[in-house]
C-alpha cells in the first residue's frame, strides 16, 4: 500500500551484456513504457477483456460500484496490466484511479482495517500530488476518529505531533490542521508496522467499531469524489489494491478475503483487489465473497497436450526484444525462444532466466548469451525450486502426477477422507504459491509443473515408468 513502489523508467533496449541488467528488473511498467507488450494472444483467454468490459459497464451505472477480485500468480503481470488499463480508462474520462501497493511490512499479516487506513493516507497524498488536495475538515474528521479509537494517551500524542506540525505550518508547508492529520496517519501507520502486539491491539480497537469504521471511510470517499468533480476530473474513484497476492501466510490471506471480505466490499468506490492464486484453488471459494472474480493466467508456451504454443512463445520473444537487442545480446533468436519455453509462461521467470543467462555468459567471458548459457540459467533456477521441494521423495512423485494429469491436486493412496482431501489441497496450494506448479486458462483451466522443475533429475526419475516387480520362483 505504498506509493514508494513506482514503475521503472523507460529505457532503450540494451545493446550488450553489460547493460542488460538494467533492463531485467522485475517491476511494473508504467502506462507509456514502450517495453509494454500485450500478452493476450499468448494467454489465450477472454478473462482480461471481461474485466475491462465489466469496468466500462459499471462506469455507466451511477447508482452502483464495480467490485471484484483479480486473481493470478506472482509475476504473471497483473500490476503492469492494471496500470495500463487504469490509464486507458482515465484518459477516456471514465475513472480516476488510485493504485495502492501493499506495504512490504504487511505481507506477512494484513487486515481490512490496515487497508482502510492506508487507503485514506494514499488518497490524501495522491490528491495533493495531483494538485487537488482534499479539504481539511473531512480529512480531520476521519483521522481524528482513527486516532481517538486506537491511541491511548491521545492528548500527549497530539501535543508531540502538534509541535512539529506548527513548525511546518509556520514555514509555509501547509495548513496546520491538514499537517496534523497527515502526521497522525503517519504515526498510526508506523505503530502498525513497528510492533506485532501494537498492530493486534489497534486492529482489535478499530474492529470493535467496524460499522463506524466503514461509515467514516465512506464519508471520506464521498468527499474525495466531490474534490474530483470540482477539479474537473472523472468522479468515479477506481481504487486498485495491489500486491495482496504477496500475503505469505495462506490462512491470514483467507481471513482477509473470507472473514473480512464483506468489509472490503462495503466501501463506496469502484474496487479491484488482487488476490493470491492459492485462494482460488483452496477450500475457500472466493466467489462467495466477490460476485465477480477475474483470473490472469500465465502465458501458454505449451498447450495441454504438450505441443508448443507459438503465439505464447512469439509474445515472449517480442517482450524480450523490447528490453534486449536480440541480435546484439543473444547468439540467436533460438536461445530466446528456449528461455521463453523454459519460463513456463511466467513473466517474472522469463526475466529472471534472461538475467541469469546474461550473468552466466559474462562470467564465461562471452560476448553474447548462447544456448549453453541459457541452459545454465535454467539449471540455476531449477536448483532454487529444488530447495523448496524437500523432501523430494514426497514432492516429486506428486509433481509427476500433476504433470501427467494436469489436474489440481492428488489425494494420497487409499480411501479419500475429509482430512486427506484437505491436506492435499493445502499441499497443492503451497505448490501454486511458490510457482512450482503453474496455472493456465482458456477454454478450460489446467495446471502443469514448471519446465525448469521438469528438467531436473529427481522429477525425471519420479516420472519414469516403474519396472515390474520380478516374480519370485
Amino acid at each position: 500500500m505504498s506509493s514508494d513502489t513506482q514503475p521503472v523508467l523507460t529505457l532503450a533496449p540494451a545493446q550488450n551484456l553489460r547493460d542488460s541488467a538494467s533492463q531485467l528488473q522485475v517491476q511494473p511498467l508504467g502506462p507509456n513504457d514502450v517495453r509494454y507488450v500485450d500478452l493476450g494472444a499468448g494467454r489465450a483467454t477472454k478473462e482480461l477483456s471481461k474485466l475491462e468490459i465489466f469496468l466500462r459497464n459499471a462506469a455507466g451505472v451511477e447508482s452502483a460500484y464495480a467490485k471484484c477480485a483479480f486473481v493470478g500468480g506472482r509475476g504473471s503481470g497483473k500490476s503492469t496490466f492494471l496500470l495500463h488499463l487504469e490509464s486507458q480508462l482515465q484518459t477516456e474520462g471514465l475513472f480516476t484511479p488510485i493504485h495502492i501497493y501493499l506495504d512490504p511490512s504487511l505481507e506477512s499479516d494484513c487486515d481490512y482495517s490496515d487497508l482502510f487506513l492506508w487507503m485514506v493516507d494514499e488518497i490524501v497524498r495522491q490528491f495533493k500530488d495531483a494538485g487537488h488536495p482534499v479539504d481539511d475538515g473531512p480529512l480531520s474528521q476521519v483521522t481524528q476518529w482513527f486516532a481517538e479509537t486506537t491511541l491511548t494517551g491521545l492528548t500527549d500524542w497530539k501535543k508531540e505531533i502538534e509541535l512539529t506540525a506548527e513548525a511546518e505550518a509556520s514555514a509555509g508547508a501547509g495548513i496546520l490542521s491538514s499537517i496534523l492529520s497527515i502526521k497522525l496517519l503517519a504515526r498510526l501507520k508506523s505503530m502498525i508496522v513497528g510492533s506485532e502486539s501494537t498492530r493486534k491491539e489497534i486492529r482489535r480497537k478499530v474492529q470493535n467499531y467496524s460499522t463506524e469504521l466503514c461509515r467514516r471511510v465512506n464519508d471520506f470517499l464521498d468527499h474525495a469524489r466531490e474534490v474530483l468533480k470540482r477539479a474537473g476530473k472523472p468522479d468515479r474513484l477506481l481504487i486498485v489494491q495491489d500486491n495482496l497476492d504477496r500475503i505469505r501466510d495462506r490462512e491470514r490471506a483467507q481471513r482477509l478475503f473470507d472473514q473480512g471480505g464483506d468489509m472490503l466490499l462495503e466501501l463506496r468506490a469502484d474496487l479491484i483487489y488482487t488476490s493470491p492464486l492459492a485462494l482460488h484453488v483452496a477450500p475457500l471459494d472466493i466467489t462467495r465473497t466477490f460476485p465477480h472474480v477475474f483470473l490472469m493466467p500465465n502465458v501458454k508456451v505449451r498447450l495441454r497436450n504438450g505441443k508448443i504454443h507459438k503465439p505464447g512463445i512469439d509474445a515472449f520473444v517480442d517482450l524480450a526484444s523490447r528490453r534486449l537487442a536480440i541480435d546484439s545480446v543473444f547468439e540467436s533468436e533460438k536461445v530466446v525462444r528456449h528461455l521463453a519455453e523454459m519460463s513456463g509462461g511466467s513473466l517474472r521467470d522469463l526475466i529472471r532466466l534472461m538475467d541469469e543467462a546474461q550473468l552466466e555468459a559474462q562470467v564465461d567471458g562471452k560476448q553474447k548469451v548462447d544456448m549453453a548459457s541459457a541452459k545454465a540459467a535454467v539449471r540455476k533456477v531449477a536448483l532454487s525450486f529444488s530447495r523448496l521441494l524437500v523432501p523430494g521423495s514426497v514432492y516429486f512423485p506428486i509433481l509427476a502426477e500433476v504433470h501427467r494429469t494436469k489436474q489440481e491436486f492428488v489425494v494420497p493412496d487409499g480411501e479419500p477422507t475429509l482430512k486427506s482431501v484437505s491436506a492435499a489441497r493445502d499441499f497443492f496450494a503451497e505448490l501454486i504459491g511458490n510457482g512450482t506448479v503453474l496455472e493456465y486458462n482458456g477454454d478450460d483451466s489446467w495446471y502443469d509443473v514448471h519446465p525448469a522443475v521438469r528438467d531436473t533429475r529427481p522429477f525425471k526419475d519420479a516420472s519414469a515408468p516403474q519396472s515390474p516387480t520380478p516374480v519370485q520362483a
